[in-house]
């Protein structure tokens, strides 16, 4: 029986992890963005020098949101009294007591998260303490690679993080909500192997002649079998691979950010080549874009039906089959992450199974 709690009960110290704020090209040298992960308000602007700061969303001198003010020359003036910070989350200016003289605020320094700007996003660590170097944020594959055409999607969904993670993985699910557009409905089997290892799920399906809908004409024009994997990657990232053949693919990688209770934004990264033909890929660029967000607006609607019921019943149950195997695994690392996060990268197991589509 799980009990639906606040989002920071629930993920206990999953908190304690790197998660996208925005894009790199949203963020602006004169702009703020305002942004809420784990129900914390925050506010992000770039410094004097370029570099992406990350501070709550209220000034220390009477809280008005920092993301209603203004940034000149690298520094952030609150819009209420214009206490002024820098980058590294010092107070550089009082107003009310003159340009030059701080008096007893000289002392004060808003709280900074941690940023790093990478294959194009800002990511936030939101846990306690500084973050482990050991852990960096997570690397996009093929990030600037030519041999790639590839674009970022941002959705926001009424749902949390788990329930993302297993419908982006779930194959199940696409014979009903994407129906026509993604798989139809054959009623065969397919044996998959699922491998938890290294804070990881991997499910490899064994359907060589599977399609994806309509796009399998364009992704895969020489008819080639096709590869399909999944993968978790904890502690709240999908990866999905189709591979046809030795020069052709199509990779949809997301990125969840818990916003609060039932309610996360992903950022979903859409990587394609079609025979290593660069220009070909960039010609379907359009195509692509529509057909993407046809389809994750689909999910976007089951998500939010499942959601709705979660709100109304604070204490639910989910019943599994053999084909969930793939969904056990993934709640098994997110519990271990949330209660023992030591544990998430020794847990080890290979299972077989199999699901009708």
């Amino acid at each position: 029986m799980t009990k639906l709690l606040s989002i920071r009960e629930r993920d206990g110290a999953l908190i304690n992890n790197w998660y996208i704020a925005c894009l790199a090209d949203e963020l602006g040298p004169r702009r703020t963005l305002a942004r809420t992960i784990y129900d914390t308000p925050l506010v992000l602007f770039r410094d004097e020098s370029g570099r992406p700061a990350c501070f709550p969303d209220r000034c220390l001198h009477r809280h008005a949101q920092l993301s209603k003010g203004i940034v000149c020359n690298g520094t952030l003036a609150c819009p209420y009294h214009g206490w002024t910070y820098a980058g590294d989350g010092r107070l550089t200016e009082v107003p009310s007591n003159g340009l030059s003289h701080l008096g007893e605020a000289s002392s004060y320094r808003i709280q900074t998260f941690p940023v790093v700007e990478q294959d194009g996003c800002l990511w936030v660590w939101m846990g306690e303490g500084a973050p482990d170097p050991a852990s960096p944020p997570f690397r996009f594959p093929h990030h600037n690679d030519p041999a790639w055409c590839q674009y970022f999607m941002i959705t926001d969904f009424e749902n949390e993080v788990l329930n993302l993670v297993e419908n982006f993985m779930d194959v199940p699910h696409t014979v009903f909500v994407h129906s026509g557009w993604f798989r139809r409905r054959s009623r065969q089997p397919v044996p998959i192997t699922v491998e938890m290892e290294n804070g990881s799920v991997l499910v490899t399906y064994q359907q060589p002649g599977d399609r994806i809908g309509f796009s399998s004409y364009v992704l895969n024009p020489t008819k080639e079998a096709m590869l399909h994997t999944d993968r978790f990657i904890f502690p709240n990232i999908t990866r999905v691979d189709y591979t046809f053949g030795p020069s052709s693919g199509f990779l949809i990688i997301s990125q969840c950010t818990p916003i609060g209770t039932l309610a996360t934004r992903v950022y979903t990264r859409i990587l394609y080549r079609i025979l290593n033909q660069r220009w070909l890929a960039t010609a379907l660029k359009w195509f692509m874009q529509f057909y993407t967000r046809q389809v994750i607006e689909q999910d976007v609607r089951i998500m939010a039906n499942q959601g709705a019921n979660l709100r109304q019943c604070p204490d639910y149950q989910f019943h599994h089959t053999e084909a969930d195997i793939p969904h056990r695994a993934i709640e098994e690392l997110r519990w271990r992450g949330a209660t023992d996060p030591s544990s998430v990268f020794i847990a080890s197991s290979i299972t077989k199974g199999t699901l009708w589509i």
